[in-house]
């Protein structure tokens, strides 16, 4: 993994990624869609009042400093639920097949 230097915490990369994965699923983010500025900076602004919680994620979001570098790193390096759902939905099926409803 690339470093973080989009941040003014020093972050742990595999809680980074944890975080953009649950960015992901707050946006309805599926597969290799990627995580804009634009998007990141919205979640930003608007995470409390979306959730109702003030909790380390807030935290997280604060900490960007460059939205840019950040949302690509994410991208990257964040899984989105859907393509986990897709992966469990495979391994689960004994000849590989994609079963839906699990």
């Amino acid at each position: 993994m690339e470093d973080i230097n989009w941040s003014n915490l020093r972050l742990n990369k595999d809680e980074a990624a944890a975080r953009g994965t649950q960015i992901k699923s707050m946006l309805g983010i599926k597969d290799n869609i990627p995580i804009t500025s634009e998007q990141l900076k919205y979640i930003k602004d608007n995470y409390g009042n979306m959730t109702g919680m003030d909790n380390s994620l807030q935290l997280f979001l604060n900490s960007i400093e460059d939205f840019d570098s950040a949302a690509k790193w994410l991208s990257k390096y964040s899984i989105s639920l859907g393509a986990a759902m897709n992966l469990l939905e495979i391994a689960q099926h004994p000849l590989g097949k994609n079963i839906k409803g699990l």
